[in-house]
């Protein structure tokens, strides 16, 4: 397993890592704090697909070099596909609906790992209501108005 926190302060970053819980807030939600969460390695790793697709001649034929398709650079396309999931599987369900002719070139396949921060760390927070934000606008404009009353009042 492994540790990750949002942290601010030494003293936060020592307690979590030393008490080693998942989901924990240490310090204050609403100002410093760090998050604790723990979680698998594979959680962050991932194959990196090459998908290729045909190249077509004029008449829209696919054209064969060898009796096999020959990909269309223009059309390659990457996937990332988590490593917890079989890639075939994964292929069928997310790229074939949408291009049937497509095939992954096994050969230029990677392993990757990546931490999402956002995905593992947002938290929602709704926006302000139009209401108010509008209201701001209007004290703003009238604010500015008034400067630009003052100012040109004392300019004359």
């Amino acid at each position: 397993m492994h540790f990750y926190c949002f942290f601010i302060t030494h003293k936060q970053i020592l307690q979590a890592y030393s008490d080693y819980e998942n989901d924990q807030i240490y310090g204050d939600p609403d100002g410093i704090y760090c998050e604790s969460k723990i979680f698998e390695t594979v959680e962050f790793g991932y194959n990196k697909i090459v998908v290729e697709r045909p190249t077509r001649d004029a008449d829209g034929n696919i054209i064969l070099k060898k009796g096999k398709p020959v990909a269309d650079a223009a059309l390659r396309d990457t996937e990332n596909v988590p490593l917890v999931e079989d890639i075939d599987t994964y292929f069928k369900r997310e790229v074939l609906p949408y291009a049937s002719d497509a095939w992954i070139d096994k050969k230029k396949t990677k392993i990757g790992y990546e931490i999402p921060m956002t995905r593992y760390f947002y938290k929602y927070q709704a926006p302000e209501a139009v209401e108010d934000i509008a209201a701001r606008i209007y004290i703003l404009e009238a604010d500015i108005s008034a400067s630009l009353e003052k100012l040109f009042h004392e300019e004359a």
